[in-house]
């Protein structure tokens, strides 16, 4: 069981693996579960805990592509049986090693739609910056801006390892409050950004990254 979060903010692996004819026993990827880390905030006597319950299991079936996010304590089943490479596990594994930038889809070519963005994203990292000391990891969220008459309609996160400071929480408040806190920042924000309408009618959807440390 190892961590690989200096690599990057996700990890991944693709299976190339013929897994239901397998000659080999193991092989698959195991990742420790959430409450685990946090255990004894959640702890119930009354009731017992199996491996299951402590690991996530992940089998390598073809042409299955796990992400996860590397912080998590994670590992592979020792694979027993066959000594032929062609017959054995066979993964792609490796890390997406920065965040990347804005990516845009759509009506609104990139030129016209990264103006009104970063207008809004300045103020809107000032008033994250109050946020970022409550939480660590990534927030990617979904942008859509209406090509009729560029408002944004929606925001939605599509990706997030978002991990609330214990320390940081108030009394009551959970970890899910402290990433429903956060969103609503950039919902609040992106909602009041006008884009231009694009000439073909077509909405466009801007995927956002942001990083919290």
């Amino acid at each position: 069981m190892h961590t690989d979060s200096w690599h990057g903010p996700f990890a991944y692996v693709l299976s190339l693996t013929e897994w239901e004819n397998r000659e080999f026993t193991g092989g698959e990827t195991f990742i420790l579960a959430p409450q685990v880390l946090d255990y004894w905030r959640g702890i119930d006597i009354s009731k017992g805990l199996e491996e299951k319950n402590l690991l996530q299991e992940v089998e390598p079936k073809f042409n299955r592509l796990t992400i996860f996010d590397p912080r998590f304590p994670h590992g592979v089943r020792q694979v027993r049986g066959t000594r032929d490479p062609v017959k054995a596990r066979l993964v792609l594994h490796g890390w997406f090693t920065d965040l990347g930038t804005p990516f845009y889809t759509g009506g609104l070519a990139e030129e016209d739609a990264t103006g009104p963005l970063n207008e809004a994203l300045e103020p809107l990292y000032e008033e994250l910056s109050q946020a970022t000391s409550r939480a660590t990891g990534i927030l990617n969220v979904r942008i859509t801006v209406k090509g009729s008459d560029g408002t944004v309609s929606q925001v939605q996160a599509v990706a997030d390892t978002l991990v609330p400071d214990p320390e940081e929480l108030a009394e009551g408040e959970s970890a899910e409050d402290v990433r429903g806190a956060i969103l609503e920042i950039i919902d609040k924000s992106m909602r009041s950004t006008q884009f231009p309408p694009s000439l073909s009618g077509q909405d466009t959807i801007i995927t956002l990254p942001f990083e919290f440390q």
